[in-house]
């Protein structure tokens, strides 16, 4: 029998999530526009901007992840605009059905599946593309598990001088993300990954040169993610144009200070030692990673299905041992299933997820030398801290 109240959460969001997260959204409201509110919602925005090390304006709305995608897209891109989408996966997909949305002239860098963005494909494309006004892409591809080299990239798109757009969504609080230092125009997330709670909010940041763009245009054409206004408003009042989700700013509030607590640097090795284990695991138990390994992802891992193992029934046989998984998405279905170990993931998680897959693995007929995963990544832990 599956139970959904002890089910551990091993997907890429929404995540595990903290006791203290949960208590902290149990407590009574308190108004959106009082002293109060105003005070936590700038405090929760100056611990964002701390954790990612800007000076840059940054906003919340109450919206999922792709709030703050469209309203990048919304604010910065007009008609005909021409914008570099690349594409490696189906959240990066995600920033070209946006950009056709909004009317803008949609070019798409296709990089394969499960490999990492070089700068010398974007060196070409605007070298043969002079009229390239933005660039999108993801820094953490979660559909895949790749972590593109962002630095990198920032450094020859500011040479260009084209405006850069990211989806950090997977890698905020789960990795290294400096977007001043990087050369970041625009940078977006959402609470429901690394930043440790439930789904509901979305964060955008956003550099002067993405301001010059925004603030020479007429009109937004959006109503609830105009940058303007938020930025209007919090000058002038200290909040947010619209009613906010009060209990998830508490909830960001309390998380972030957590990640304080534990030291980013802490938590940053963390998730690199979750992540290194993961693939030790899989490996030992014969299984093939399916991102490139010198950029896979500290914050989830792909890994190929078998020959002749179904996904789902692999997926729904770790389900009925309380884990959850992830399965592969678009052109990937029923080729990956995807282990996240973000937020509040521990040593434990790590060794019950493995323990279960193995024993899924040899429910359905697998070859594979039973224990075999989880030795490996207890040898692993054994030799790191």
């Amino acid at each position: 029998m599956i139970d959904n109240d002890t089910m551990l959460l091993m997907i890429p969001g929404p995540v595990k999530t903290h006791p203290r997260i949960y208590a902290a959204m149990a407590r009574p409201l308190i108004g959106h526009r009082t002293p109060e509110f105003k005070k936590l919602y700038n405090e929760t925005l100056e611990l964002f901007k701390k954790l990612i090390d800007t000076k840059n304006d940054a906003f919340i709305f109450t919206g999922s992840s792709t709030s703050a995608m469209d309203s990048a897209i919304a604010n910065l891109v007009q008609p005909g605009d021409k914008v570099l989408n690349v594409i490696q996966g189906k959240f990066s997909e995600r920033w070209q059905d946006i950009t056709n949305a909004y009317g803008g002239d949609s070019i798409v860098l296709n990089i394969e599946w499960g490999k990492a963005l070089k700068e010398e494909p974007l060196v070409e494309m605007f070298d043969k593309n002079k009229d390239i006004k933005f660039v999108t892409i993801c820094h953490n591809e979660t559909s895949t598990g790749i972590i593109n080299p962002a630095e990198k990239i920032g450094k020859v798109v500011r040479d260009y001088e084209k405006i850069l757009i990211v989806d950090g969504v997977t890698s905020v609080g789960g990795d290294y993300v400096y977007p001043d230092k990087w050369n970041f125009d625009i940078l977006v997330t959402g609470s429901q990954k690394c930043l440790g709670i439930p789904p509901g909010l979305g964060f955008i940041m956003v550099g002067p040169r993405a301001w010059e763009i925004i603030n020479e245009r007429e009109s937004i054409h959006s109503y609830y993610v105009n940058l303007p206004l938020y930025k209007q408003w919090f000058a002038e009042r200290g909040d947010t144009p619209f009613t906010p989700s009060v209990p998830l700013i508490i909830a960001q509030n309390v998380s972030l200070k957590m990640m304080f607590e534990e030291g980013i640097d802490n938590r940053m090795k963390r998730h690199r030692r979750m992540a290194k284990a993961t693939r030790v695991g899989a490996k030992a138990l014969g299984l093939q990673l399916f991102a490139e390994e010198e950029y896979a992802s500290n914050t989830v891992t792909s890994i190929k299905v078998p020959p002749k193992i179904n996904s789902k029934e692999l997926i729904n046989s770790m389900k009925e041992l309380g884990i959850l998984i992830a399965g592969g998405q678009g052109n990937l279905r029923g080729n990956i299933i995807r282990i996240a170990h973000m937020n509040v993931v521990q040593e434990k998680d790590i060794l019950v997820t493995f323990s279960a897959l193995e024993t899924a693995l040899n429910k359905l007929g697998f070859d594979f030398k039973p224990g075999s995963g989880v030795a490996a990544i207890e040898q692993e832990f054994s030799q790191t801290s």
